[in-house]
């Protein structure tokens, strides 16, 4: 993602070009979790390949019932958003049997799959130039 807006930055700077220049801020805001223990993990994809597997940025925050993030200067496009309650904070979502998650979840657009995770398409929101405010619910 940083290769990705450093090209991005530089096309502007060097390539004379304004409007599609201009960076987003994308505020998340996860609600649901079970209780107060643990992080807020959150992922966010620009790319279908890798959705919902290893995100393009991710951040954590103190799990709460209602926890706030904010992700700056992106180039505008299209991105799609997991997350999860990391109640035992060990850096990956625990599965049980059969792979069913332990821990809530949720994805942008309130997308769920069909026996899995969704495709990126049932996940994906534009982020326009400038503040962008998205809401997951954790499930």
């Amino acid at each position: 993602m940083k290769t990705v807006l450093l090209i991005s930055l530089s096309a502007c700077l060097f390539g004379g070009l304004t409007t599609s220049c201009q960076a987003a801020d994308l505020t998340v805001t996860v609600a649901g979790a079970a209780h107060q223990k643990g992080q807020i993990a959150v992922g966010l994809f620009n790319a279908a390949a890798a959705f919902p597997g290893t995100p393009t940025v991710g951040q954590r925050a103190p799990a709460g019932a209602q926890v706030e993030l904010v992700f700056k200067n992106l180039a505008p496009g299209r991105y799609a958003l997991s997350a999860y309650h990391d109640e035992n904070d060990n850096q990956k979502l625990d599965r049980g049997m059969f792979g069913i998650p332990k821990e809530r979840y949720g994805f942008s657009r309130d997308a769920r799959g069909a026996g899995g995770p969704p495709e990126f398409r049932d996940a994906v929101f534009e982020v326009k130039e400038g503040d962008n405010r998205v809401q997951l619910q954790l499930r």
